[in-house]
C-alpha cells in the first residue's frame, strides 16, 4: 500500500508522480477544478511550483562619489571620500503567492481556479521571482597612509548605512531573510541591509626594526639585522538582525505561507538596539532581548518587548497578554521593521615577526624565518543571539563568530576563532 521505491512492487512512486504531473498539466490548461483533478487521479496532491514574473529586469545601479586627497608632507597622505548608490530592479523571491488566511492575504480557499478567485487550490506553495526591490547606500571613507624608510602604515575608517528590501536568493548570514514578510507590501521590508556595518576600522602595517643601527659597531649585526614586524587590525560594529515568530510562521504553512513573520512589538521600540558578549550562555545572563516569560517560566513577562508567540493576528498586529490568557489583551499594531536590532561587534588582529638572513656564497639569496599569529590576543567574537520568540534561549548568544580565513583556510564555520601560531620559512633568490 502506498508509493514504493523498490522495483517489482505493485505501486511505484515514480509512476504515480508521472501520472499526477500529466493529469495536473492537462487539467490546469483546461481549467479543471481541484475536485475534478482528484476524481481523475485519487493520488493527486497539490504541488508546489516556482515561476518568474511576466516581466523582469536586470539590476541597475546609479553611483556617485566625491573624494578629497591631501598630501601631508612627502611621506603622508589623507583621503576622505563620500560614496553612494541607488539600486533598482533587485531580485525578490516571494514564496507566498498562493498563501491565504492571514493579514493582507486572501481570506480563504475557494473551489474555482484563478482568475475566478485566489488562492488557487490546485497548488500548494507558489514562489514567484521578480525584480522590484530597491536599495540605497551612503558612506564616508577616511584613509591615512604614512611611509618612512623602515616601514609603512595605512588606516581606514568607514561610516556608512546600507538599506534594501531584499537580500536576493541567498542569505548573507545565519539570520538573513530571503523573502518579504508581507508579499503585498514589499516596502514594509525596507530596512538596514544584512551586510550593513555602521562603523568599520581596519589598518595594516610593516616595520623593519632598526636594531642594527642601535647596535652598530658591536659585531652583532648578523643577529640583529633583518627583523621585521607586520600586522593587521580589524574592528566593526555588529550586523543587524530581526526577531521572528517561528511558531506563528510554522502554523501558517498549512495556509501556503512559507515566509517568516516578524515578532510584533508590545510597544514602540525606539532606535535600533545592540547587544554584547554578556548575552553569551557561559556568562551571567544579560540577554540581548528581555525574556518573554517571567522568572518562573509560566506567566508573560511584563517587560517583554514583544507580544507572546502565536498571538499575532496580522502583519505587525497582535494581542497583548491579559488575565484571561497570553493573547487575551487589547489589540496593538507596532511595526518592528526588518533588521531593527544588532548583534555584537567584531575585533581581530594578526601579527607576524620574521628575520631575514643573507645566505653566504649565494648571491642575493635570503632565508626568512618567523612566526605568524592569527587572532593575536585570543579575542572571542560572538555570533547572533537566538532570534526566535518562542525559543527558551531567546535573546541569548550560543556561538562564536569565526574569522573569514586563517591557517586552515576559509569556511571553518562558527565556534572556531582561537589564537593560532604558524612557523613560516621563506627562501628568496
Amino acid at each position: 500500500m502506498g508509493d514504493n521505491l523498490t522495483p517489482g512492487e505493485t505501486s511505484s512512486l515514480f509512476k504515480d508522480a508521472t501520472i499526477s504531473n500529466a493529469e495536473f498539466l492537462s487539467a490546469f490548461a483546461s481549467g479543471e477544478t481541484l475536485a475534478q483533478i482528484q476524481m481523475a487521479d485519487p493520488n493527486f496532491f497539490p504541488p508546489g511550483i516556482s515561476s518568474i514574473a511576466t516581466r523582469t529586469h536586470s539590476p541597475q545601479y546609479q553611483r556617485w562619489s566625491l573624494e578629497w586627497q591631501q598630501g601631508l608632507g612627502s611621506a603622508s597622505s589623507l583621503n576622505v571620500g563620500y560614496f553612494g548608490y541607488h539600486g533598482i530592479h533587485g531580485l525578490v523571491a516571494n514564496p507566498d503567492v498562493n498563501a491565504f488566511g492571514f493579514g493582507s492575504l486572501p481570506g480563504g480557499t475557494c473551489s474555482n481556479p484563478v482568475p475566478s478567485c485566489a488562492p488557487d487550490p490546485r497548488c500548494s506553495g507558489v514562489t514567484e521571482f521578480n525584480s522590484t526591490a530597491v536599495s540605497n547606500y551612503n558612506g564616508v571613507v577616511a584613509s591615512f597612509r604614512h611611509k618612512w624608510t623602515q616601514g609603512l602604515v595605512q588606516a581606514n575608517y568607514t561610516y556608512g548605512h546600507a538599506f534594501d528590501e531584499s537580500n536576493g536568493l541567498f542569505g548573507f548570514n545565519s539570520v538573513s531573510l530571503t523573502s518579504p514578510q508581507d508579499p503585498n507590501n514589499l516596502g514594509g521590508s525596507y530596512g538596514s541591509a544584512d551586510q550593513d556595518v555602521r562603523h568599520s576600522f581596519n589598518a595594516n602595517y610593516v616595520w623593519e626594526l632598526p636594531l642594527k643601527n642601535v647596535l652598530h659597531g658591536h659585531g652583532w649585526n648578523s643577529i640583529f639585522d633583518g627583523w621585521q614586524v607586520a600586522g593587521t587590525v580589524f574592528a566593526r560594529t555588529g550586523l543587524p538582525y530581526t526577531v521572528f515568530d517561528f511558531e506563528e510562521s510554522g502554523g501558517l504553512t498549512g495556509n501556503n505561507y512559507f515566509g517568516l513573520l516578524y515578532a510584533v512589538p508590545a510597544g514602540a521600540l525606539g532606535p535600533d538596539l545592540s547587544c554584547g558578549r554578556d548575552a553569551a550562555y557561559t556568562r551571567a545572563s544579560h540577554p540581548c532581548q528581555p525574556p518573554q516569560l517571567s522568572s518562573g517560566g509560566v506567566s508573560p513577562n511584563s517587560n517583554a518587548r514583544f507580544i507572546q508567540s502565536g498571538c499575532a493576528t496580522g502583519f505587525n498586529r497582535g494581542n497583548l497578554p491579559a488575565a484571561t490568557g497570553p493573547c487575551g489583551g487589547q489589540s496593538v499594531s507596532f511595526a518592528q521593521g526588518r533588521n531593527h536590532f544588532r548583534g555584537p561587534g567584531y575585533f581581530n588582529t594578526d601579527f607576524t615577526i620574521t628575520k631575514d638572513t643573507k645566505l653566504p656564497r649565494w648571491e642575493n639569496a635570503t632565508l626568512a624565518i618567523g612566526f605568524q599569529f592569527f587572532n593575536l590576543f585570543n579575542h572571542p567574537n560572538f555570533g547572533f543571539p537566538d532570534p526566535g520568540l518562542s525559543s527558551p534561549t531567546f535573546g541569548q548568544i550560543g556561538n562564536l563568530e569565526g574569522p573569514p580565513t586563517g591557517i586552515l583556510g576559509s569556511g571553518q564555520g562558527a565556534n572556531f576563532g582561537p589564537r593560532m601560531i604558524q612557523l613560516k620559512a621563506e627562501l628568496k633568490f
